[in-house]
């Protein structure tokens, strides 16, 4: 009969410097160079599209059109670089972050899409109000002055 090895060394392999979780980490820390420079280089390339989409007149129809378009299509490549780096989800996320201190690309624009639609509703709102206290004043004005 054969005895089973006993459980520290197994814990101590997965704990060791050389590899398991230590040298998971160790790997996430120091990215490889190709992987790390594609992601950089992507997100290079998003940073001038989103700049360019936002710096373009109004009146420049086409190459606004194209800024976004290519913007789109670079942050899905940062995505998905991001996700080949550090793997998607939630696990991806929490990794990228204690990684990088950032958030992926993909949850940060719908953060700033989310913050707009919040803006435009919050303006909504207050021009309502002030639009209906106008004509609430309006009418109370014009029962008193009738009541002269």
């Amino acid at each position: 009969m054969r005895a089973s090895p006993p459980p520290w060394p197994a814990a101590r392999a997965w704990l060791d410097a050389r590899g398991g979780l230590a040298g998971l980490a160790e790997a996430l820390r120091t990215p490889r160079a190709a992987a790390a420079d594609e992601l950089a280089e992507a997100r290079e390339l998003l940073a001038y599209w989103e700049r360019r989409a936002r710096r373009l007149p109004r009146w420049a129809l086409m190459r606004r059109r194209e800024a976004r378009d290519m913007a789109r299509r670079w942050r899905d490549r940062v995505a998905e670089a991001e996700q080949r780096r550090y793997g998607r989800g939630l696990l991806g996320a929490a990794t990228m972050y204690a990684v990088e201190r950032r958030a992926p690309a993909s949850l940060a624009h719908r953060g700033r899409r989310a913050g707009r639609v919040v803006l435009y509703t919050a303006a909504t709102a207050v021009l309502t109000t002030l639009l209906v206290f106008a004509a609430v004043v309006a009418i109370v004005a014009e029962t008193v002055l009738a009541a002269l």
